[in-house]
């Protein structure tokens, strides 16, 4: 079978079969992930679509395994009183952040980069506490000395949060009965709401010099700039999730834990009619181990700095005489990969996008996070009156 992908469902994955088919795709295996009462971890396939297996069913299929194994090893009612008490561990913050990486990210295949970055560093001093000294006035200490530092309220942010997880999962095991010290801590606000959106002429003279330096990095921004895609989608994308009939693209791994379509421009369905053909499961864009690329390939910031998209137009003199442009320091006015996505969301506005049909292209829950993009509707709203008074007036409306 291929690689696995998520459902829904926590600990039930499908997999597409490389020899099997149904309704003349390949055949859709589920599997069931989870530990035993011994901590051991199986895996096991509970059945395909072909025989009428959904996720929802493999997950109910789990929780009956997991509930049959517990009850042959509970103590009877009756002698549960004499049974002798076991002990809640005393974690460190580091222990419990060993166990949260390797039965909770690692064991859903996710990346521990960031957080590994954050416990070395930030969170270094953390690591010899016990979760219970973990107080509302150290975190708040934490997070004042990142503030110190000049730290964004958005990094900061995501060094309390991520103590915040690991003390909440070792709660969730029973590893843990002490008390939540986030009940009394303010996380801090982000306003980190982007603002820089490229313009046409922008746009172009950034995918030309990508175009040069790589041709995969290319074609990552172009499908992001022309569809509206995360990095993390965009890396996602597999052979089977191109519809060259219907012109789509199918973003099964989304932020918000829905699955969408999005619609290709002719440049996008071009450059993917010119890829080399792959099985229905590879990835577009696999990484050197040939999984899903979990970082941005640096050949795109070095795009950016060649054509000086993060210049303010200023020169500045250094210390040895020399004079190079001064670079940008707001971090919501940089252009970055994520930049691509905000300016297809932009363009769409000013084009008059509404916000219903704009959050759903966007992959958004609801219109909360498109608001940012109402005031470039504006022109386009203006322009109803210009068409109301042609009409009143009996005159053709320009579209």
């Amino acid at each position: 079978m291929a690689e696995r992908a998520k459902t829904k469902y926590q600990g039930v994955y499908t997999s597409e079969s490389r020899t099997r088919r149904h309704n003349g795709k390949p055949d859709t295996g589920y599997v069931i992930d989870y530990y035993d009462v011994q901590g051991k971890r199986q895996r096991k396939t509970v059945g395909w679509a072909s025989g009428g297996m959904t996720a929802a069913l493999a997950n109910q299929i789990r929780m009956r395994t997991i509930n049959a194994a517990r009850s042959e090893h509970a103590v009877p009612a009756e002698a549960a009183d004499l049974a002798p008490k076991e002990d809640i561990p005393t974690l460190t913050f580091g222990q419990a952040w060993e166990r949260y990486k390797r039965d909770w990210m690692e064991a859903q295949g996710k990346s521990t980069h960031n957080e590994e970055s954050l416990i070395g560093g930030h969170l270094r001093d953390f690591c010899h506490l016990s979760l219970q000294e973990l107080t509302p006035y150290r975190i708040d200490c934490l997070m004042s000395r990142m503030r110190a530092k000049g730290l964004s309220a958005q990094y900061i942010r995501l060094a309390a949060g991520l103590v915040r997880r690991v003390m909440r999962r070792m709660r969730m095991w029973g590893l843990y009965d002490g008390p939540d010290p986030f009940q009394t801590v303010r996380m801090p606000l982000p306003n980190n709401a982007r603002q820089r959106y490229l313009t046409p002429d922008e746009a172009r003279l950034l995918l030309e010099e990508l175009r040069v330096r790589s041709r995969q990095t290319w074609l990552m921004a172009l499908i992001s700039l022309h569809c509206g895609l995360r990095f993390g989608e965009v890396a996602a994308l597999a052979y089977g999730d191109i519809n060259f009939d219907d012109g789509t693209l199918y973003v099964r791994e989304s932020k918000s834990g829905r699955a969408r379509h999005a619609v290709m421009t002719p440049d996008v369905m071009a450059a993917l009619r010119d890829l080399p053909g792959g099985y229905h499961s590879d990835l577009l864009f696999a990484g050197r181990s040939g999984e899903a690329m979990s970082a941005k390939s640096s050949t795109f910031q070095r795009a950016v700095d060649a054509v000086g998209l993060n210049n303010t137009g200023r020169m500045i003199r250094m210390p040895d005489g020399k004079t190079v442009p001064e670079r940008i320091t707001d971090a919501r006015q940089k252009v970055v990969f994520h930049t691509l996505r905000h300016t297809y969301a932009s363009w769409l506005a000013m084009a008059g996008e509404r916000e219903l049909s704009l959050a759903d292209l966007l992959g958004h829950t609801s219109t909360a996070m498109t608001k940012r993009y109402t005031h470039l509707m504006e022109n386009a709203r203006r322009g109803t009156a210009d068409k109301i008074s042609s009409v009143f007036h009996g005159k053709p409306a320009t579209s």
